[in-house]
């Protein structure tokens, strides 16, 4: 395993232990409910921190409608600037198991992101920065470039109703292998979370748009998911996720998946 990806796989961990630490030597204000919990999940400047991991089934993907397959690990967690506001790190490290290009598995390019978001109210417009680490463990399975760039963050919440907003990113390498392609891309991340009654459920329809700025055709990807989520009851000072969901993707290049099914797994310290 290579320092990049150990470099990576600790900073999943650390996203979500550092604030697990800094969480239980405060005394919780309340006790929090699954809806609390469910709605916390939907909104950018929460002050929780969780750590899960998700699947994803891709189908039909390629011409001989092979059948790829990604876990994630994530982690996320916060720095509380008190009446500052508040920065927000993630990290996630993908592995896949795939059928097309090539039969085989292994890890992706890794996610460092964090952003900054002004205190508590009803409307976010924050900002920061994210960086992808070439940690992919075959060419076909990443950029093989070290790439980094500005986020922007912009949500609506109306408590008990809904969230809405979007998530914008863009990436530029700036070192790497010096073989591959350059990397210029941009991912809009649209979402919207209805909360169905008082009990922590959820359904959201969210997109990963990406439009690559280096390709001759096909640069954009527009996939659109449809999920259910529901947080459990709690279990001592955590609450668990569990989270359903299918994407069709409307706009595609012949090599993406037609759809997917995926499923996640969450632990939630609020």
């Amino acid at each position: 395993m290579n320092i990049r990806l150990l470099f990576a796989m600790g900073g999943v961990v650390a996203a979500w232990a550092f604030t697990l630490v800094t969480a239980n030597a405060q005394e919780a204000p309340h006790e929090w409910t699954a809806q609390e919990v469910a709605e916390a999940l939907a909104d950018p400047a929460a002050t929780i921190s969780y750590f899960n991991v998700s699947y994803r089934n891709y189908r039909d993907v390629g011409p001989r409608n092979d059948t790829n397959q990604e876990y994630r690990l994530n982690g996320a967690g916060f720095f509380n600037l008190g009446n500052a506001g508040s920065v927000f790190y993630r990290a996630f490290v993908p592995w896949y198991g795939t059928g097309f290009p090539v039969k085989d598995h292994g890890f992706g390019d890794a996610l460092l992101s964090a952003y900054w978001v002004p205190g508590k109210g009803t409307f976010i417009l924050g900002y920061g920065g994210a960086l992808m680490v070439p940690t992919e463990s075959e060419d076909w399975f990443g950029t093989g470039k070290w790439s980094a760039g500005p986020t922007i963050i912009i949500a609506k919440k109306v408590p008990g109703k809904f969230t809405v907003g979007a998530l914008v990113t863009h990436f530029w390498s700036f070192a790497g292998d010096s073989d591959r392609q350059d990397v210029s891309m941009t991912t809009i991340q649209p979402l919207a979370t209805f909360f169905v009654g008082r009990r922590g459920t959820s359904v959201g329809v969210t997109s990963e748009t990406t439009y690559n700025w280096q390709a001759h055709k096909d640069a954009w990807q527009v996939p659109v998911t449809l999920g259910l989520g529901q947080v459990l009851p709690p279990f001592g000072k955590f609450f668990m996720a569990v989270g359903l969901g299918a994407t069709y993707y409307i706009v595609k290049s012949d090599s993406a998946p037609e759809w997917d099914a995926r499923a996640t797994v969450s632990i939630v310290f609020p």
